[in-house]
């Protein structure tokens, strides 16, 4: 919260104020024998944005070799962040800089300590937990592995934090199915998380059983569920499938680019699919695009359109029956609008 000063200054409290983050991050960085990271001075101290405290963003050096933040670094900003002092104004954490496990854990430490805390005095305001608004981080192409997970997913499993809407795992390859099932063990009672993506992590067919129990959760708040260009295959969804029969959040599941072909396996799984479709309650939106399932493929899945008036947007793979996919495919009007744009009016 902000406090009016001296002649009219605007005075930030300790818990929302950049500069004193920053100053906290210099001296966590001494402790360990690192130089700080230039892109977080910038991101915390530049007035001129107008997400500052708000908002930390931090990529890689476009030259190869250059700085980046790394595990050590990113334990030094949430050892700053979560300190005596904590910072509490931040919203959203993007972090593209090599964090791999050590950094993820450090994240899964913060989230940690957003975790509502027992009052124990409500009339003593130092033992009142501090409010965090931590609502969005998107960690991509970090190389985090199976350790970093785990310690993302006991951060945000029950009990724990219930700030975050929104986690953003794309591009870690090093993830693999080993990692998602480290991750879903504490997403899979989590009630408060709604969007979770992980495209490109290397996903294979194992990864079909965590992320329907991640699904099956009664309290579950997931809507978005992205899990494009992976390998699940046609028995990676048939046991997705057994989580998302019993799922009533979901809005909209992406599969695109999943290796989901012609075979047995695959045919018996999207015969699964469509039948969970047709009795899903919420779900809306299915992208099943680059993969080669074929005209009967595309059969099979014909009932989950025909038969579930609430799905807005269906988008299969066109090699198949021209009449077959005319039949399946649809795009929702809010998706053509953004295709279109806005029509400028004339001065």
């Amino acid at each position: 919260m902000a406090k009016k000063g001296k002649e009219g200054a605007v005075v930030l409290e300790p818990g929302s104020d950049p500069q004193i983050l920053y100053k906290n991050y210099v001296k966590e960085c001494s402790t360990v024998g690192i130089e700080p990271f230039g892109q977080l001075k910038n991101a915390l101290l530049n007035e001129e944005n107008p997400n500052r405290g708000k908002q930390i963003i931090l990529s890689q050096s476009p030259t190869v070799g250059g700085p980046t933040l790394g595990p050590d670094g990113c334990r030094a900003l949430i050892n700053a962040m979560i300190g005596r002092v904590p910072f509490t104004a931040v919203q959203d954490i993007r972090i593209c800089s090599k964090i791999e496990d050590g950094g993820a854990a450090a994240i899964g430490t913060l989230l940690s300590a957003t975790a509502k805390k027992n009052v124990v005095n409500p009339n003593d305001a130092s033992t009142v937990p501090p409010e965090w608004k931590l609502d969005y981080i998107e960690l991509i192409n970090n190389d985090i592995g199976s350790v970093g997970a785990l310690a993302l997913g006991r951060s945000l499993c029950v009990g724990m934090n219930r700030t975050l809407a929104t986690l953003v795992l794309d591009f870690n390859k090093t993830l693999g199915s080993d990692g998602v099932e480290a991750l879903c063990k504490g997403l899979k009672t989590n009630s408060t998380l709604k969007k979770l993506s992980l495209r490109y992590c290397g996903m294979d067919k194992r990864s079909g059983k965590p992320i329907a129990d991640v699904l099956r959760f009664k309290r579950t708040a997931l809507i978005f569920l992205e899990l494009s260009n992976n390998q699940l295959g046609g028995l990676g969804l048939f046991d997705l499938c057994d989580g998302l029969g019993e799922n009533t959040s979901l809005k909209t599941l992406r599969l695109a680019e999943n290796s989901i072909g012609q075979t047995d396996d695959d045919a018996k799984a999207l015969g699964k699919f469509a039948g969970v479709l047709v009795r899903h309650m919420s779900i809306i939106a299915v992208d099943l695009l680059y993969n080669h399932i074929g005209t009967h493929g595309g059969t099979l899945l014909l009932p989950a359109v025909t038969d579930n008036t609430r799905i807005i947007e269906f988008k299969v793979d066109p090699r198949m029956d021209n009449a077959l996919f005319q039949s399946l495919f649809r795009v929702s009007m809010s998706s053509k609008k953004k295709a279109v744009g806005k029509k400028v009016k004339p001065k």
